[in-house]
This record gives C-alpha cells, structure tokens and sequence, in this order.
C-alpha cells in the first residue's frame, strides 16, 4: 500500500515517538504521565494507576504503535516485511473488559473517541484509519492491520491464557493484570515466552487489589521495577499514576473525590495512584516479602540446634502441610516444608513421612511436634504414632486426644491464637524462611479470617510452629486486619 506523501514524515519520526504518533497521527493527546510510560524501554512495565488515568486509552495507542510500526520486526525488504505474521496480546481478566479495550482501539482508528477538550466533548481525527482494515468485536475478538498486523483481545479469566500459547507477540498489554487469579503462574509459564521472538515488551497495569491472589506477586514485580524505593532491576519499570497527571479531569473531580474519601487510604489510591492495600488481611505483605529470602528450602539436621515440626493434618483435596522451624536462634528459619494432598495416599503413609522427618531432626533429643486436631480424622494421626514420637507432641485443637500431654487448667485451643503468633513474629522480622516456597508466601500473603475459598494449610502448619516457638503466648491480644500503605 502507498502511504500518503504528506504523512510519510510523520510516520517516519512516530517510529520512535509514541507522543508524536497519537498526536498527529491518530489525533489523540498523551498527558505527561502516559507519556513517560509509553516511552519506557524495559522488558516488563508495572502501572500502578489512579482512577480516570487513561490506562485504557494508552494500552489501545501502545497496541496501535506496536502493531502499526511492527516493533521488533527487522526493517529491510518491504515485501518481507509487509508479509511477516505480527501480534500484539491484549488481555484482561474478565471480558467485559477485554471488550473495552477491543472499542476503543475500533473508536480510535475510525476518529469516534471521545475526548474533553477544553470543557467540550469532541472526538479525535485520525489521519490514518486505512490502517485498519477489520475487526471481529465479539468473541474471539480482534483487530486487523493493513501490514498483516493483528491485536488479538483475550480474557485470561476464561482459559488462564490458553488462547495466546503457541503463538510469537511483539507486545502484550495485559489491562487490571492485578486482579488476574493467576498472575504468576501466566508470567513465567505463559506471558514472558511469547514475547521472546521479537524482544518484545510486557505492560502489566491496574490497580492493586487486596483480596486478588495476584496481589502479592504484582506487588513483588512493582518493587522490581522500583517501586516504593526499591532498588530497580534493568529488566523492569515501575509507575504509579496519579490523576494530577490527567489536565483533562474538570478540577471539581479532584475536590469531590477528596470529600468522598477524605480520612480514607483508598484516596491515596484514587487520586495518586499508590500502591495501597486495603482489605481484611491477616499479614502484611511487605513483612511476609521481608520473611522471604534467599536460602535453601531445606536444610538438614544440623547439631546443636533445635527443632519444631508442625503438621496441619488433611484428608481428601486438603494438603497435609509438614513444616519443620529451626528455633535455635533469631531470626528462626524453615528449614524444611513438605505438602501433598491429604487423599495422594493413605494414612499410614503420611504417618511414615512425619516419622522420617523427627528422627531426622531428633538426632540429639532436641526436636518437638505439634499437631493440629480440630477434627477425628487430624486425632487418627497422633495415634498412629510411636509412643517416642507421642511423648514429644504437643496437640493443638479442640479435640481432646487420649495420652496427649495434659493442658493447662481453663486452656482453649483457638486459630486465632496460632495467627497471633505467626504475625507476631512476621512482625518483627523474627522468622524467615526461602523465596522459592511460593505457596506459602502465597497463602499468607491472601490469608483472611473469613474466606472459606482459600487454601490455609500452609498458614496454619506456619503458624502452629511460630506458636510453638514463642510460648503460645502472643503479646497482641486483638486480631485486627492488616492494613498497608506505601
């Protein structure tokens, strides 16, 4: 196709001017703070971004300028490269919002975006709406180029991004990427493998959410990128979003928002785009990463020290949780956890494990157990056991096993009590245990009180040797929500 003469200048210098390109070529004007993040150069890009940035709009102009200019595609032989096959990855979670993305990418290059421009709604002039040439708005959505481009618009929530594997992007966009429910699992296994042909770059923008099982690892590659005085990795880019940064907002937005929230930490959020985390979560985050550090995920019996092994008990899709705490010396770490599902095998069997693991550790006489036993089939285990291991353990629950060691007069077993110790010691940086155990900086990064949905069985077999530990004797005496803000 022959390009226009009088755009040929323009499209030249748009190659490497994102602001320039959707100025005069689309008609449609960057605030500074989109700016500063389209022109990133880093592999993977965290947006943190305050309500009513225009993350939609920037991520649609991105997919554009990708797809348009085929970045990462070698310039050369035009016919080649007119012919060569390029993707841009839209995502999101839900469809409702992939489809948000799929319009305004159409409104864009068809100059039906609407725009405020000083006060009045107007829409946008594209210079270049040949450059379309279809789009599919239902589902599998998706938009043609007129240089065999195409943006394919997917929701991870449907297939956990099975649509995109097998294919080579030049560039994904991935739209609330915090509220995805599996975030981590799509980076690593799904999202960053794509983009290997083309050198291409990965946008992760939205806002922070609590109660996503995300939350924790979109926290942890915002750090990587820099933020909140992190120290930066080359590989990543972070940007939080404030709406100041918008000139387009009417100044009465920022007053009624201000108004609405005031003395809330969800303003910091609205109106300047921190990474807040605001819910009924048991840990802090940042204590949970602080925990989790570089060392072994197992480390063998070792003399002189101590040990406590804590078993949280299961049977069907439940996990067994064996997690084993040096206790020698502050900070206490992990130094072993095994966990597999409590039908993977027989009771005998998991009986057999525990058993390996004391003697392992006993090799001085210096290691205890500590069973959770809420239930009768979590009783089942302690009497499975030799009568060595039996005088050693310690049950924790409310069912009362016949031999177990005598409780204190008037004692009550409660949760709460192991989580105020778990916490206690989080807290003041008195526990750690390795980076690579991501379930459990998972489950308690996620943990709340009253959600049956999640997976506890690592909190707890944590917690019951955290309790341990410490005397069962937790200084805070209200369990209150964890609240944080950077």
């Amino acid at each position: 196709m022959l390009i226009p003469q009088n755009l040929q200048s323009v499209i030249s210098r748009g190659r490497d001017d994102v602001y320039l390109f959707a100025r005069e070529l689309l008609g449609v004007e960057l605030h500074p703070g989109q700016v500063k993040f389209s022109n990133s150069k880093a592999k993977v890009n965290i947006l943190v971004p305050a309500n009513r940035y225009g993350k939609t709009t920037m991520l649609a102009i991105k997919h554009i300028h990708k797809a348009f200019y085929k970045v990462g595609v070698p310039m050369g032989n035009m016919k080649a490269w007119l012919g060569a096959e390029y993707l841009t990855g839209a995502l999101a979670p839900h469809s409702q919002q992939a489809e948000v993305i799929t319009t305004t990418i159409r409104q864009i290059l068809t100059s039906s975006y609407p725009m405020r421009v000083n006060g009045k709604m107007t829409t946008n002039k594209c210079l270049i709406e040949w450059a379309m040439t279809g789009i599919t708005e239902s589902y599998p959505m998706q938009i043609k180029y007129w240089n065999h481009s195409t943006t394919l618009v997917r929701s991870t929530g449907e297939d956990k991004g099975k649509s995109i594997a097998a294919k080579a992007f030049g560039y994904i966009g991935f739209d609330e990427a915090c509220k995805d429910l599996h975030l981590e699992e799509e980076y690593s296994g799904l999202l960053i493998p794509r983009l290997a042909d083309f050198s291409g770059q990965l946008d992760l923008v939205g806002t922070p959410d609590a109660t996503s099982p995300s939350n924790i690892f979109y926290q942890e590659l915002f750090w990587k990128g820099g933020g909140d005085g992190n120290v930066k990795d080359d590989m990543f880019y972070s940007q939080e979003g404030s709406a100041y940064d918008n000139p387009h907002l009417p100044p009465e937005y920022f007053e009624e928002t201000k108004q609405l929230l005031r003395g809330r930490p969800e303003l910091d959020q609205v109106l300047y785009g921190k990474f807040v985390s605001v819910g009924n979560k048991v840990f802090d985050n940042r204590k949970v990463l602080d925990a989790s550090v570089e060392m072994e995920e197992y480390t063998p019996f070792q003399k002189g020290h101590r040990y406590i092994i804590a078993i949280d008990t299961a049977i069907g899709e439940d996990e067994l949780v064996i997690t084993v705490l040096d206790w020698t010396e502050r900070p206490f770490k992990i130094v072993r956890t095994s966990g597999m599902k409590g039908n993977s095998q027989s009771p005998v069997l998991h009986n057999q494990n525990i058993m390996d693991i004391f003697y392992h550790y006993n090799e001085e006489q210096t290691c205890s157990l500590i069973l959770e036993v809420f239930n009768g089939e979590a009783m089942h285990y302690y009497y499975q056991l030799p009568a060595d291991i039996r005088a050693k353990t310690r049950c924790f629950g409310s069912g009362r096993v016949v031999g177990a060691p005598s409780r204190r007069v008037g004692q009550v077993d409660r949760k709460e009590d192991i989580l105020l110790a778990g916490r206690k010691l989080l807290d003041s940086n008195g526990v750690v245990f390795s980076n690579k155990l991501r379930r459990l900086v998972q489950q308690l990064a996620n943990y709340t009180q009253n959600d049956e949905k999640i997976k506890t069985d690592w909190v707890i077999s944590f917690c019951l040797a955290c309790w341990y530990a410490t005397d069962g004797q937790p200084k805070i005496t209200t369990l209150k929500p964890s609240y944080i803000a950077w």
